[in-house]
C-alpha cells in the first residue's frame, strides 16, 4: 500500500498566527488547513494518507512515504521548493499542488514531479488511480468543478486539539473584479456553493471533533443575498439546538452587506459573527483604480457602526502603496482606520499577484521589481513587487511597518475598544438553547496555549498588562456583551504577539506621529 504523505508548508510570512511555540517544543496553528485534508478525503482504499502541518512541527525527511504531496498559496510557494527539493534529494516523488502553481507555474519548474493546477475535485479519482499504478502524470489540471463533488475533509487524519480554528469551504469565486485579487484568477468570477446539507455535515464534524470555532473560507460569504439566506436559516436551525452548545463562525463579507439589516440579523443569529471585511482605503481615486467599486460612495465608518450594533465583529484589511497614495498616506489611513469600530487590521502594502489585472498592468508599464524572490514570491516579508508611483519601495516599507505599529499599540486599540463597547449590540446566542459557547476537553491544549501566550506578553508588556485590565474591568459592566468584547480582545493579543515576534510591531514606531523616513531599511 503506497503511502502518501500530504504537507501544508510553513509561511515564510504571514500575520497570521502560524505555528507559534508557546510551551516549550509544542506549537498550536491558528487555522486547520483544509487543504491538504480535503485532497486526503479524495483518496480511495488502498492508499495510506498522512496529514503534516509544518507549523505544528519540522517536517521529518526521513518519513517513509513513497510519495509526498505538497500544497501551497502564494505565502508557502518558497517553502514548498524547499522541502520539495529535500524530498526529491532522498529520491522522494513529489507532487505540488495549490493556488500559487496554477497561478505561476513558472516558479515551480524543476522543483516537482508532477504539477497539479486548478482545483482537485473532478481529477482526484485519475489521479489516485495512477498512484496506485505507479504511473503517475507530470501534469494534471483540474478546472473548476462543481462543489457538490467535494468531500468532507478528512480531518480525522489530523491533530485537531492543536488548532484553534476549523474550517469549512462553503464556496468559491467572487464575482467583484479588484484589479489586485489573484483569488478571482485562481477560482473564477463565477462563485459555487455547496449544498447546505453538505455544509451542516462538514459542521457537525468540526463540533464533533470538539471545534468551537468554524472559519467560513469564502472569497465572498454574503454576496448572492438569496444563497446566504439559507444556508444562514440552515446554520441558525444547527447552531446551539438540539443539545449543543452554540459556536461562532467567522467569514469574509465586502461593505455592501450593511445595507441589508435582514442578513445583518440572520448572521448574528447564525453565530456568524466575525467578519472579514476589505476596507482598503480612505483614497476613493485608489478605490476606483483598483475597481473596488463596492467601497466607493460609501460612508465606511458608518456602514461598519451598523454592522457592529447587530452584535458582529469586524476586522478589516488596509493596504497602503496604491499610485493614488502619496508618503502622506500613512498618517490619513491611521486616522481614517481610528473612526472605525474595528478591533484588529490587517495591514499590507499593495502587491501584483502573478496573473492579476495589476501585474499585467505594471508589466506593461515597466513597473514591476523582478530582482531577488519578488518576481515570483510578491509580498514577502512586506515588501512590495511594484515600483512605488509617489514614493520609493524603502519608503513604502517603513510607512507600512509603522502603521501596523501605530495602530495595533496598546493605547489606539484600547481607545478603539472603548468604542466598539458603545455600539456593540449582544449576541442572541447567549438566549438560545445553554446559552453557553460549546468548550468540550479536546479545546483544553490550544486553550492551555493560548493561555501561556496571553500570560507572556502580559507578564513581558506593562502596557499590553494594563489594556488587558482596563478591558476586563469594562466588560464587567457590559455583561450582556462580554462575550463579544472578549473575543476582540484576544484577537488583537493574538496578532499583536505574532507581529511582535516576527518583528512588524515596533513600540517605538508606535509612539511616533508619523513615519520615521529617516531611518529607511536599506536593505529593502
Amino acid at each position: 500500500m503506497p503511502r502518501f504523505l500530504l504537507i501544508a508548508p510553513r509561511p515564510h510570512w504571514d500575520a497570521d498566527f502560524a505555528g507559534i511555540d508557546l510551551s516549550g517544543g509544542t506549537s498550536v496553528t491558528r487555522v486547520a488547513p483544509i487543504a491538504i485534508a480535503t485532497v486526503a478525503a479524495m483518496a480511495p482504499d488502498g492508499i495510506e494518507v498522512v496529514l503534516h502541518d509544518e507549523a505544528l512541527a519540522p517536517v521529518d525527511f526521513d518519513d517513509p512515504a513513497d510519495f509526498i504531496g505538497i500544497t501551497a498559496n502564494v505565502s508557502q510557494a518558497r517553502r514548498a521548493i524547499e522541502i520539495a527539493r529535500e524530498y526529491r534529494a532522498r529520491g522522494k516523488p513529489v507532487i505540488i499542488g495549490g493556488p500559487h502553481i496554477t497561478l505561476d507555474p513558472a516558479a515551480f519548474a524543476g522543483a516537482c514531479d508532477v504539477a497539479v493546477t486548478g482545483e482537485f475535485e473532478a481529477i482526484a479519482a485519475g489521479f489516485y488511480a495512477d498512484m496506485i499504478a505507479d504511473r503517475l502524470q507530470p501534469h494534471y489540471a483540474g478546472g473548476r468543478p462543481e462543489l457538490t463533488l467535494s468531500p468532507t475533509p478528512a480531518w480525522e487524519l489530523f491533530d485537531n486539539d492543536r488548532a484553534l480554528v476549523g474550517v469549512v469551504q462553503t464556496s468559491r469565486g467572487c464575482p467583484f473584479e479588484c484589479n489586485f485579487c489573484d483569488v478571482i484568477q485562481y477560482l473564477g468570477r463565477n462563485q459555487r456553493h455547496k449544498s447546505n446539507d453538505q455544509v451542516i455535515t462538514e459542521v457537525q464534524r468540526l463540533y464533533d471533533l470538539g471545534y468551537n470555532r468554524i472559519a467560513l473560507a469564502d472569497d465572498n460569504f454574503t454576496v448572492y443575498r438569496k444563497r446566504a439566506t439559507g444556508l444562514l436559516e440552515a446554520l441558525k436551525a444547527w447552531n446551539g439546538t438540539e443539545g449543543r452548545d452554540f459556536i461562532t463562525f467567522a467569514t469574509q463579507v465586502s461593505i455592501d452587506l450593511a445595507r441589508d439589516d435582514d442578513l445583518l440579523t440572520l448572521c448574528a443569529e447564525a453565530g456568524v459573527s466575525n467578519l472579514f471585511i476589505g476596507v482598503e482605503s480612505v483614497n476613493e481615486e485608489s478605490l476606483k483604480a483598483s475597481k473596488k467599486r463596492q467601497n466607493l460612495n460609501t460612508d465606511m465608518a458608518g456602514q461598519l457602526r451598523k454592522v457592529v450594533s447587530h452584535g458582529l465583529k469586524v476586522e478589516a484589511a488596509l493596504m497602503v502603496g496604491f499610485d493614488a497614495d502619496s508618503r502622506l498616506i500613512f498618517e490619513q489611513q491611521h486616522d481614517f482606520a481610528m473612526t472605525l469600530p474595528v478591533g484588529t487590521f490587517k495591514v499590507s502594502a499593495l502587491v501584483a499577484p502573478m496573473a492579476t489585472p495589476l501585474y499585467d498592468e505594471m508589466k506593461a508599464a515597466g513597473r514591476l521589481d523582478f530582482t531577488g524572490e519578488q518576481a515570483h514570491f510578491p509580498g514577502a516579508d512586506m515588501v512590495t513587487n511594484i515600483i512605488p508611483a509617489q514614493m520609493s519601495k524603502q519608503e513604502l516599507y517603513t510607512g507600512t511597518k509603522w502603521l501596523i505599529s501605530r495602530l495595533y499599540s496598546p493605547a489606539a486599540f484600547w481607545t478603539r475598544f472603548q468604542d466598539i463597547a458603545g455600539r456593540l449590540g449582544p449576541n442572541p446566542l447567549l438566549s438560545r438553547g445553554s446559552g453557553r459557547l460549546y468548550n468540550p476537553p479536546g479545546r483544553e491544549q490550544a486553550n492551555r496555549h493560548f493561555g501561556r501566550m496571553i500570560r507572556t506578553i502580559h507578564r513581558e508588556h506593562a502596557d499590553v498588562a494594563r489594556v488587558i485590565a482596563q478591558a476586563s474591568r469594562l466588560m464587567r459592566r457590559h455583561p450582556d456583551i462580554r462575550d463579544g468584547l472578549t473575543d476582540i480582545l484576544t484577537t488583537w493579543l493574538l496578532s499583536l504577539y505574532v507581529h511582535m515576534e516576527k518583528g512588524v510591531y515596533d513600540a517605538e514606531w508606535a509612539a511616533l506621529d508619523a513615519p520615521p523616513f529617516e531611518t529607511l531599511r536599506q536593505s529593502a
